[in-house]
């Protein structure tokens, strides 16, 4: 459940009101007048070595826009934005008419105060990065803390992964940006002569609560994130928040040498970024794989993810399921594959209310299993507008007003659930999405013993 277009690095926690007049360009000329200090300064308190200057320029808000929208542009990515939105609106994460490539350029344009690109190796502030000097300069920090990241690990290598490992794509984006927002905290702390305040769980968990509120009535900085469907404002609050949560944890009874190590060997899902004990464990995720099902021979995947407990957790809070209830729930995952099917004929244009969703999950234990079953029982009851076909303890089943069919099954530790299915291939279906996705057995028993 990816969300970014780009690799930049987006400081929701210090967002400051917006000013482009003189004053403005010349405070931001000062600022970034500054880069050469500011970078010995996070270099030497981040343990990460300077090994060259890093560029920098200001950007305002029509230039960086257009950034966006032709990267958006190249055929790869606009193909890969149709799919994650077919997907998204498939499974009810967002309404089906949404223009998912448009919401996700808004948010990143409204939301980038600064950011580090490691295709380019320069630093780019946003014009509309606040009139605050303090401010704009912790954004530059933990902007210069991604160039020395760069430096040492070769973002664009750390971050390319197979397609399809989105779940564990987005761990590594918390590690990188949870190093971030740590260490501009730390920079703040240091320079009143204060000692870094990891060693209170009580201080990370205030901070990342800080990055949890919407704003206030009447304040349209953040208007299109506040609007945004709680899945995607989620998934792309993730990295900072639990990354940061990920980074304290670590930092409470390690030096900065823990955050190297992590970066030599790095988070394999969002389970072991909310869990760090499971990272320090090295729990590894059951890998699962998922083809299309005879039945549904005149389909081909649109796209394959991983959810990851994240997503399993955003999938429940999406349709109408308690927080506290679905955290829960996902705590207990082991591993998951998601696909979404659409028509051969159109797969590039398909409709989200054409395709079908196919996901088979593995947790930890039975028990683990029959409270996610029980969870996503709820959340597809939300998700479906029709009837209850049938309801038991393994399995309920529904058929939608559109004449499709739903269900959720439960088989030992593994959960299946498909949506969007058309009548004539529910029969057949019930039984081959079983032998369509499957799991690594060994692996599966390894997790377990954990």
């Amino acid at each position: 459940m990816r969300v970014r277009l780009v690799v930049v690095a987006v400081s929701l926690l210090v967002a400051g009101s917006a000013r482009a007049d003189a004053d403005g360009d010349e405070l931001l000329g000062k600022l970034l007048a500054r880069t050469a200090a500011v970078s010995r300064e996070v270099s030497k308190l981040r343990g990460l070595p300077l090994k060259h200057a890093i560029p920098n320029e200001i950007v305002d808000k029509d230039e960086l826009r257009a950034r966006l929208v032709k990267e958006a542009s190249d055929r790869k990515t606009e193909a890969e934005m149709h799919a994650e939105g077919l997907a998204l609106a498939r499974w009810g994460l967002i309404p089906l008419d949404t223009d998912y490539e448009q919401l996700i350029i808004d948010l990143l344009t409204e939301q980038i105060a600064g950011y580090y690109d490691p295709k380019t190796k320069r630093l780019s502030i946003a014009r509309s990065s606040g009139d605050d000097a303090d401010r704009a300069e912790m954004v530059l920090a933990h902007e210069i803390d991604h160039g020395l990241q760069d430096q040492s690990y070769d973002l664009q290598a750390f971050e390319k992964l197979p397609p399809g490992e989105d779940d564990a794509s987005l761990a590594r984006d918390a590690l990188v940006e949870g190093d971030g927002i740590a260490v501009m905290i730390e920079v703040a702390m240091s320079r009143v002569h204060r000692a870094p305040p990891w060693s209170d769980p009580e201080v990370a968990n205030e901070l990342t609560k800080a990055m949890d509120a919407p704003g206030a009535a009447g304040d349209t900085t953040n208007a299109a994130f506040d609007r945004a469907p709680l899945a995607v404002r989620e998934a792309m609050l993730f990295p900072y928040r639990a990354g940061l949560g990920f980074v304290a944890a670590l930092r409470r009874r390690h030096a900065w040498t823990a955050i190297d190590a992590a970066f030599q060997r790095p988070p394999r899902s969002t389970e072991q970024i909310l869990h760090p004990d499971l990272y320090l464990a090295d729990d590894r995720p059951i890998p699962v794989t998922a083809s299309v099902p005879p039945v549904l021979a005149g389909y081909a995947i649109a796209e394959a993810t991983v959810w990851g407990e994240l997503g399993f957790d955003l999938f429940l809070r999406s349709h109408g399921v308690g927080e506290l209830v679905a955290s829960e729930a996902a705590a207990g995952w082991g591993g998951d594959r998601v696909i979404t099917l659409a028509p051969i004929a159109n797969v590039a244009t398909a409709r989200p209310e054409h395709a079908v969703g196919v996901a088979r999950f593995e947790w930890d234990s039975e028990v683990d299993a029959i409270e996610a079953y029980d969870a996503a029982t709820r959340a597809l009851a939300d998700a479906v507008l029709g009837a209850t076909v049938d309801h038991g303890y393994t399995q309920t089943i529904w058929l939608a007003l559109d004449g499709r069919f739903a269900w959720v099954e439960r088989r030992g530790p593994s959960v299946v659930i498909a949506i969007g299915v058309p009548a004539w291939a529910e029969p057949a279906l019930l039984d081959q999405i079983w032998t369509a996705t499957g799991v690594a057995h060994a692996s599966h028993a390894a997790h377990a013993n954990k």
